[in-house]
């Protein structure tokens, strides 16, 4: 038994006891671990980015075409898309507005909100579909469609994110939100062709941590200090 003593002994114990000085500093470098989480964190959670907009009133009109949609690619931040729908200058002709967008890999759409909108009637229509076209003639009255969603939309729903709604509208293929990085065709109408109204969409792009982020951080979360840490620097 002795000789077993002594062989332990012959190693430092694994757990020293700290003396206040060095309970100190260990404090002021968790402090700053956490001053750099907090940084961290703001930098992923916050968007350099001012709002892109893409309007029609600058652009030109967008495609009436669905097979042949006007295509933008996003980037991270939010892209308001605007337009006008309804009246065209042929009496009793939908002026129909299709849009397709590529989210880029390593982001997902995140949000569609409804920014603003004037439309006729009580509501008006948006769907979206996968891929570079829409490929519904926008007579199809059947409730069963190759859309991923579609949503109804009026003055009222201002400020509302329309994507939960549509991941779970009625004949459509469905989604989990959010969308991931790929190519979306929008289609956007108003049945009412007696005036030319207006709508504004914010769509909302956020780039995914990489794994190295994601390590980085979890790293720094095991550095702060526990709460009991924190009651003794209260002392």
């Amino acid at each position: 038994m002795q000789g077993r003593l002594s062989f332990f002994r012959k190693f430092p114990p694994l757990f020293p006891k700290r003396n206040n000085n060095m309970n100190n500093k260990n404090n002021h470098r968790s402090t700053g671990f956490g001053i750099a989480l907090a940084i961290t964190v703001a930098g992923l959670c916050v968007q350099a980015h001012g709002d892109v907009v893409l309007d029609e009133a600058t652009l030109g009109d967008f495609s009436d075409n669905g097979l042949a949609p006007s295509h933008f690619s996003l980037g991270a931040g939010t892209t308001i898309i605007a337009g006008t729908f309804g009246a065209t200058s042929v009496a009793g002709r939908h002026d129909l507005d299709y849009v397709s967008i590529t989210v880029p890999v390593g982001h997902v759409l995140s949000r569609f909100v409804l920014v603003d909108a004037n439309v006729g009637g009580a509501f008006s229509f948006v769907g979206i579909q996968a891929g570079p076209a829409v490929t519904v003639e926008p007579d199809n009255w059947s409730i069963e469609t190759p859309l991923l969603g579609w949503a109804h939309f009026g003055s009222s729903s201002a400020g509302r994110d329309l994507l939960p709604e549509m991941a779970v509208s009625p004949g459509s293929v469905g989604f989990t939100a959010p969308l991931p990085a790929g190519t979306y065709s929008m289609w956007i109408m108003e049945l009412d062709t007696s005036d030319a109204y207006r709508y504004r969409f914010g769509l909302e792009v956020v780039a995914i941590p990489g794994p190295g982020v994601l390590a980085g951080m979890a790293i720094l979360v095991c550095c702060l200090p526990g709460p009991a840490s924190i009651r003794r620097r209260g002392r």
